[in-house]
């Protein structure tokens, strides 16, 4: 199964600030359509997201990914937003599990970097779609809370320079740390 996280990070590696405060990324001049979201959306089937990040949505009030089935990693309850197709798990090895036997092809991580950071340890993360926006944070959420990019393994490293960011494409091998 292909799991990627997809995600928009700094330059200097985070995703959000201290507070979980990504209204940076409005602040932003990036033109939706060129950051390739609908493509990417069209071609998952199942989500993958950690507790803080399902908490964000929560907060954002509607859900955003329509019914596809969305696992949240926690180890406390959950109140469901309208709409949503959740399926709470405790670990990584359980939505891989889930999301097989529901014969799944493609799942995105949504976040956080604790996760990415989980799934990297268990060898379980194979793709990453990283949109690197050109502004420093200086302190935040890292985009990967235990490890940097430059110590996975990775096979294939495609970065396409875009209006206004660099989107970089990584295909990660075994997800082992070098």
């Amino acid at each position: 199964m292909k799991v990627t996280y997809y995600a928009a990070s700094s330059l200097d590696g985070y995703i959000a600030r201290e507070d979980g405060d990504v209204s940076w990324l409005d602040e932003l001049e990036i033109n939706m359509a060129e950051t390739g979201y609908d493509e990417f959306f069209a071609s998952i089937d199942g989500l993958v997201m950690g507790r803080s990040t399902y908490d964000f949505v929560f907060d954002y009030g509607s859900w955003p990914y329509g019914d596809k089935p969305t696992w949240v990693c926690t180890n406390r309850a959950i109140k469901a937003i309208e709409g949503s197709n959740l399926k709470i798990v405790k670990t990584p090895d359980e939505v891989i599990k889930e999301a097989n036997s529901e014969e799944l092809k493609h799942l995105w991580l949504v976040g956080g970097g604790k996760l990415a950071s989980s799934f990297i340890k268990k060898g379980l993360l194979t793709n990453l779609s990283i949109s690197e926006m050109p502004v420093n944070l200086n302190a935040g959420i890292p985009l990967f809370s235990d490890h940097q990019l430059k110590e996975l393994s990775t096979g294939k490293i495609e970065m396409i320079q875009k209006k206004g960011f660099k989107q970089i494409e990584v295909a990660l091998i075994d997800c082992k740390i070098k």
